[in-house]
């Protein structure tokens, strides 16, 4: 695969953990939201930010510093994933939302959507890249344990 290749899918990547930041933000600017819930959407929303980072760090090392990566990843599926993060900021532009909606959503991305399968497809030996590409599995095993359970009430 070509360098330019890889940095579209990277570039791809980071527009969805953007995304995914964008709408856990919103959830956390919601006024009918109790603090506590808008700190949890908070905390989400900077860690998929940080995922984003991540992958920039990723994409500019390959282009600056030639670190080889391996990306094993279907361009047309990625496109399709970053549709539906779109379509899902606009739904949670709703004021009508409510803390079990949000937490549907919130498991549907995590559990359904699955951002962290596109990681599995990117391999690399520099040692760095490979704990902040774990990280982001770590993350988001961890996000879908807690947006399942916050869905079925459980806290």
């Amino acid at each position: 695969m070509l360098i330019q290749e890889k940095d579209m899918l990277l570039r791809n990547l980071i527009k969805i953990e953007s995304g995914l930041a964008k709408i856990y933000n919103r959830l956390s600017l919601k006024d009918s939201f109790t603090p506590p819930v808008r700190n949890f959407w908070r905390s989400l929303s900077l860690e998929e930010s940080i995922h984003a980072d991540i992958f920039d760090e990723i994409r500019q090392a390959m282009i600056n510093d030639g670190i080889q990566v391996s990306i094993k990843i279907d361009n047309e599926k990625l496109k399709e994933f970053v549709d539906k993060v779109n379509d899902l900021l606009k739904k949670t532009a709703s004021d009508d939302l409510s803390d079990s909606d949000a937490y549907s959503i919130g498991a549907f991305i995590e559990a359904e959507l699955d951002e962290a399968a596109f990681v599995k497809k990117i391999e690399t030996i520099d040692k760095k890249f490979t704990a902040m590409l774990n990280r982001i599995q770590n993350d988001t095993q961890k996000h879908r344990v807690m947006l399942v359970n916050h869905s079925r009430g459980i806290k």
